[in-house]
């Protein structure tokens, strides 16, 4: 006390709330650890530690490792479900729309590891906590458009088949670095997701057409 006042202790600077930051970090590593490695390989410390928060943080947003693992594999599920807005509204020729989606589709679902690595574990073996990810539903968006889209452009053909055949050569092309040693030209001209989706639709339109 001086000069009869009594001194007040500065007052503490108010604690940042990140909560929405820290657990958007901690699905964010668990994604990747649990595509990479799996459920059973990686320990609650190895999250908290890949996501840069405490284990006491990871353990406040979810109460058990099975929760992460849920959140995160739902979390990147629902964001592959649904294509971009643009491209469910678009008034653009149907075939500009094809190649548009089926671009998307390779840029955010074949190319993502991830996502793929986590789609291959659900198939094959899915955890407790995520029974219904992966059902008729999930890619019914893009399907019902890409089916509409396929309709519009080839009347005649059957619309499940023509869907078929799109994913076989959409994957066929994704992958052929495997055969780059028998057909070394064959990457020339095929490196981006546009140049992907444009080879398969106008193969796949040509066929269909014919």
């Amino acid at each position: 006390m001086e000069g009869g006042l009594i001194s007040r202790p500065a007052k503490r600077p108010a604690r940042r709330r990140d909560g929405p930051m820290t657990e958007d970090a901690i699905l964010t590593a668990a994604e990747s650890l649990f595509a990479r490695y799996g459920f059973e390989a990686v320990s609650t410390k190895q999250l908290a530690a890949a996501a840069g928060v405490a284990i006491g943080a990871v353990y406040h947003h979810f109460p058990s490792k099975e929760a992460v693992y849920a959140a995160a594999t739902k979390r990147a599920f629902a964001a592959k479900s649904t294509p971009p807005s643009g491209l469910m509204n678009s008034q653009e020729p149907p075939e500009r729309i094809l190649t548009q989606l089926i671009a998307w589709f390779v840029s955010a679902i074949v190319l993502d590891r991830n996502f793929g690595l986590l789609l291959k574990r659900e198939l094959l073996d899915p955890r407790p906590s995520t029974p219904h990810l992966i059902d008729k539903d999930l890619f019914q968006q893009p399907l019902e458009l890409c089916k509409s889209l396929l309709q519009r452009l080839a009347p005649q053909a059957d619309v499940d088949e023509a869907v078929a055949s799109l994913l076989a050569l959409l994957f066929g092309f994704t992958n052929l670095k495997g055969i780059h040693a028998i057909l070394p030209s064959a990457l020339k001209t095929i490196s981006t997701p546009q140049e992907v989706s444009e080879r398969v639709t106008r193969l796949l339109l040509r066929g269909l057409q014919s």
